[in-house]
């Protein structure tokens, strides 16, 4: 499959809008709630620096006097834009949904189905998808909130479906791993039950590859959460081997990878709660790495590069570690990351960096060229064109969000309120969000019509 590369850039958000999360927290629908350190299930607090991970430092990204992207910036076609989805996140899958079921309409001990992976007639409840939930593995899930879940198993990748709700009103939001949102609040009313099945990649350590901080807990982990003041609901669960995962691979930096911490989340923590089922989100992003060192690196890019098959998908975004590369080795690490891919009849995307909460007065500092003068995501977006890939213009509409939260507004969606470069789990909610209407404007063959 050949794909012509795309430049997108809109604020607008048809998934979940920066400013749903500033006013109701973190993940889709009115009802999301913030998370914080006190109800993260398992999260272990590592001594963070300004920069976890030992990279990612803003010091030496530009020089003092650097050309302005904007002299040579890719043309940027808006994505269709939308009013931002309201209620949980089912009710934002991209296809006719019928209303949920709850036990009284199904009968006594029933489960009933759920409409958030397939369209139905109007009027009949759609067939349900994934493994059988059954009371045995409800039974090995403990406490109240979060409910923690601790199945075990080999790594792979997982197929979970889970039954919310039951006999009082709830407000559930999924976790699995080192704190990735499988789905955002999901909002039950007393008698009511909604059914979901999403994929999850377990491996071992959880989260960042080779950092020194926690590997959790081995094998498949799932987390139940109270959102928005309402208790969690999980009535039934269960969980099985992936029968045929649609993989999304993810190589980046600390600003994407599954951070440990709760002041600190990247991007591609989130992501999941935007697809259905079957896609599996396996995030290999580490703090400190440059594209250079994670190209090399064989628990990186070679830990992905051994797994691919044809179709797979990888997402690729760099430079924030790129800080005194050449032009022309930016340049070629970004094509060997691309050509490998390809060569594995892969699917490569390619994200220009995330923008730095970095301002001259009200306006947002010129991003990512780098000490060299290596202006790197005009390179990134070069790279798409020679290679004939999808480019996600992250930087552009990075920094439009930054341009309008503002100089006193960046901090609430940032590390510690301080932290111009890593985002906290707010700030890596939006960033998704953006990455989603990203994708979707891009209408990518056979993974645009499995986001929610």
């Amino acid at each position: 499959m050949k794909h012509m590369p795309r430049i997108f850039g809109s604020f607008m958000l048809k998934g979940c809008g920066w400013a749903v999360a500033l006013s109701a927290g973190v993940g889709c629908g009115s009802d999301a709630a913030s998370p914080s350190s006190t109800d993260m299930p398992g999260s272990t607090t590592p001594e963070f620096s300004a920069s976890p991970g030992g990279g990612d430092s803003p010091s030496i990204d530009a020089p003092s006097d650097p050309a302005p992207n904007a002299a040579a910036a890719p043309v940027v076609t808006p994505v269709p834009t939308a009013t931002p989805a309201t209620g949980d996140n089912s009710e934002v899958v991209p296809v006719p949904v019928a209303p949920p079921v709850s036990n009284a309409e199904v009968g006594a001990g029933a489960v009933p189905s759920d409409t958030s992976n397939m369209p139905a007639p109007v009027g009949e409840t759609p067939p349900a998808v994934g493994p059988e939930p059954d009371a045995a593995s409800r039974l090995v899930c403990t406490g109240s909130d979060p409910i923690s879940c601790h199945f075990g198993g080999p790594p792979g990748n997982y197929d979970v479906t889970v039954v919310l709700g039951g006999e009082v009103a709830a407000n559930t939001r999924v976790l699995a791993e080192t704190r990735r949102v499988m789905l955002g609040p999901v909002a039950t009313a007393a008698g009511e039950t909604r059914r979901f099945t999403f994929g999850v990649n377990v491996r071992q350590p959880e989260g960042e590859p080779i950092q020194a901080v926690p590997a959790g807990t081995p094998g498949l982990d799932l987390y139940f959460q109270g959102a928005a003041g309402g208790a969690p609901a999980l009535q039934a669960i269960g969980y099985a081997p992936a029968a045929d995962p649609l993989m999304i691979y993810v190589a980046g930096d600390s600003t994407v990878a599954d951070q440990n911490g709760a002041e600190y989340g990247g991007w591609a923590q989130q992501l999941p709660q935007h697809f259905d089922y079957p896609v599996v989100v396996a995030n290999y992003s580490d703090s400190g790495e440059s594209s250079g060192s994670f190209l090399n690196a064989r628990p990186l890019f070679g830990a992905i590069e051994s797994q691919l098959q044809a179709n797979d998908w990888v997402l690729i975004q760099f430079g924030h570690n790129d800080k005194t590369v050449t032009a022309a080795q930016f340049h070629d690490n970004m094509t060997s990351l691309v050509a490998r891919v390809k060569a594995k009849s892969a699917l490569p995307v390619l994200l220009t960096p995330v923008a730095r909460a970095q301002f001259n007065g009200n306006a947002v500092s010129t991003q990512h060229v780098n000490g060299t003068g290596a202006n790197l995501p005009q390179i990134v977006a070069q790279v798409a064109r020679e290679q004939n890939v999808p480019l996600l213009d992250l930087t552009a509409l990075t920094t439009q969000w930054l341009s309008e939260v503002g100089p006193n507004g960046w901090q609430a969606f940032h590390a510690l309120g301080t932290d111009v470069t890593h985002t906290n789990d707010a700030g890596a909610a939006v960033e998704a969000g953006f990455v989603r209407d990203l994708l979707l404007g891009a209408q990518l063959d056979g993974l645009t019509s499995h986001l929610r």
